[in-house]
C-alpha cells in the first residue's frame, strides 16, 4: 500500500516538474516583453498621451505576437514530451505516467497561452494538434495495456 502512495505521490511531482520545465525553459530562452516604462501623469500634453497609447498598443502587440509563438512552443514540446513516454513505457511505468502527466500539463498551459494570444486560427491549431495527441498516446496506451 505504502510503495503505491509513494508511486503515485512521484508520478505526480514529475508531471508537475516536467510542466515547470517547459515553462520556466522557454521564459529564460524567450522573455515576455517588458513592460513600457512610460507613467501617466495628471498634466500629460496630447503629445505625451499620444506617445503613452502607441507604446501601450505597441506592448499589448509584442505580447500577443509572443503568446502565439509559445503556444506553438510549448504544445510541440508537449508532444515531443508524450511520444518520449512512449518508447519508456515498458522501462518504468512512474516515470513514463509522470512524463505523459508532465505533457498533459504542458498542453493545458499551452491551450492557455494559446487563447490569450488573441489569434483563434493559433488556438484552433494548437489545441487540435493536442486533441490529437492525446488520442493518439492514450489509444496506443490501451493497446499496450491489453
Amino acid at each position: 500500500m505504502e510503495n503505491k502512495v509513494l508511486k503515485i505521490i512521484f508520478t505526480l511531482f514529475i508531471g508537475v516538474m516536467v510542466a515547470l520545465f517547459v515553462g520556466f525553459g522557454i521564459e529564460a530562452f524567450y522573455p515576455s516583453p517588458v513592460y513600457p516604462d512610460i507613467m501617466w501623469q495628471e498634466n500629460m500634453t496630447e503629445k505625451q498621451q499620444a506617445a503613452l497609447q502607441a507604446a501601450e498598443e505597441a506592448y499589448q502587440q509584442a505580447v500577443r505576437v509572443h503568446n502565439q509563438i509559445v503556444s506553438i512552443v510549448v504544445t510541440a514540446a508537449a508532444v515531443i514530451i508524450m511520444v518520449v513516454s512512449m518508447f519508456l513505457e515498458k522501462r518504468n511505468s512512474t516515470l513514463t505516467n509522470g512524463l505523459l502527466l508532465g505533457g498533459l500539463f504542458s498542453l493545458v498551459y499551452g491551450s492557455t497561452v494559446g487563447f490569450s494570444a488573441g489569434s483563434a486560427m493559433v488556438t484552433f491549431i494548437t489545441v487540435g494538434v493536442g486533441l490529437a495527441a492525446v488520442i493518439v498516446v492514450g489509444v496506443l496506451s490501451l493497446i499496450h495495456i491489453s
